[in-house]
């Protein structure tokens, strides 16, 4: 056996309830390369009495279940929970086995101490960011940028860069974060843009086509051929105002586009709330699903789509967009319309796959989707395939070759 790395994310799900794959996606090619891999997710579930750490074997996958207080909603709780995660894996990090290099998905600043483990344990640390903690904060409102408190988050950020031996990004615009932050050394300050990268969220094809064949749905809506069908799949929290939306949804209803049917897939706060506004108006082309579906379902859904809907509040994508559903969407070959405009790296504006912009209306949005939708057929087949065509840059094959460079890299540097 080869080098060994460490995956810590405190999100990662076992193997057998996983919702976004990257990280088992990602150990598998690793061990086929000649890595040893240990994963360390958080485990909520159990008592006093569940042990610190269970270890168990998914078959391929080596998991240790770390035990953290279980916390509802996005409060101090889940900070806290996050934070006694990684207290927990670098009090008692000599107790595993010695890890060559330590791949850390990171929350700024609750999970600070895994860079403490990686020095004591001398080895490589990778901080791999998925979002745009903490600036986002700010951006959309939520913190002041004159808030101590996120004036504290920024500086644990930068300290994470600073230590890092490498940093991915899933969004492009995290090099950039840094430089408007005066952080680089072109700027005087420590953290070198030349270990910074961006490798984005992905899909494995080869599983998704299985699935798609594998698990369909006895759906007579999906089944419908009469009806185009928009479809969303995804969080229904404030940052996804999916009630934009059910909006457009009810204006297409008004206008008697009775061909639209709109179907929501997903959880989140805002779901009763919109569920009772769907009912009290008697918006009749709207269809709530279920609150989760098994990711193996996910493919059929998403394959049968006419359009498929990633929906955002304002503000959201201003560094770039490391969705998980992009993916999926990516890989049913279907068209897409989102409603913000994603900065960088706007796949489907690059790649024209449909429509990523701005859309402040519900008149707006249904002029995006019927664009995309009622184009003559031999355009939207085209459409399907660059959409189709385009996932293939972002199979979890292509991208845990790219991560395996970067941890190389970072491995030579002895």
């Amino acid at each position: 056996m080869g080098k060994r790395i460490w995956i810590v994310n405190y999100y990662t799900g076992n193997p057998d309830k996983i919702s976004n794959p990257r990280y088992t996606k990602f150990a598998h090619y690793f061990v086929q390369s000649g890595y040893e891999v240990i994963t360390f997710n958080a485990n909520h579930i159990g008592d006093e009495n569940t042990p610190l750490f269970e270890r168990k074997q998914y078959g391929e996958y080596d998991y240790v279940h770390v035990k953290a207080p279980h916390y509802k909603g996005n409060g101090l709780a889940r900070m806290k929970s996050i934070f006694y995660f990684a207290w927990t894996i670098n009090k008692h990090c000599k107790e595993f086995e010695r890890p060559d290099v330590i791949l850390h998905n990171i929350h700024t600043p609750f999970d600070y101490p895994i860079i403490w483990a990686a020095k004591k344990l001398n080895a490589k640390y990778i901080a791999e960011a998925w979002d745009a903690w903490p600036d986002v904060f700010a951006h959309l409102g939520l913190l002041s940028y004159k808030n101590p408190l996120l004036k504290f988050f920024y500086y644990v950020e930068k300290k994470v860069y600073q230590n890092a031996d490498n940093v991915v990004f899933t969004f492009e615009g995290g090099k950039y974060h840094i430089q408007n932050m005066g952080w680089s050394t072109e700027q005087g300050g420590r953290i070198d843009l030349k270990k910074v990268y961006y490798i984005n969220n992905g899909v494995d094809l080869e599983q998704f086509d299985k699935d798609r064949i594998a698990y369909p749905r006895k759906d007579t809506d999906l089944n419908d051929p009469k009806t185009l069908k928009i479809v969303y799949l995804g969080s229904i929290n404030r940052a996804n105002h999916v009630l934009s939306l059910i909006e457009a949804a009810k204006l297409l209803q008004l206008q008697n586009l009775d061909y639209y049917r709109f179907f929501i897939y997903g959880n989140g706060a805002d779901r009763e709330e919109l569920e009772k506004k769907v009912r009290n108006e008697g918006i009749k082309n709207v269809v709530f699903k279920e609150k989760r579906i098994p990711l193996c379902e996910v493919a059929w859904v998403v394959s049968q789509a006419t359009v498929n809907i990633m929906n955002y509040q304002k503000g959201f994508g201003y560094m770039g967009v490391s969705s998980g559903k992009l993916f999926q969407y990516l890989a049913a070959g279907k068209p897409i319309v989102c409603n913000i405009k994603i900065a960088y790296d706007d796949v489907i504006s690059r790649n024209n796959l449909g429509v990523a912009r701005e859309i402040d209306t519900p008149e707006d949005f249904v002029q995006a989707i019927c664009s995309v939708a009622e184009q003559p057929k031999a355009e939207y087949d085209a459409m399907c395939k660059r959409v189709r065509k385009t996932a293939e840059k972002f199979d979890f094959k292509v991208l845990a070759a790219k991560e395996l460079m970067i941890i190389n890299e970072a491995l030579a540097n002895e």
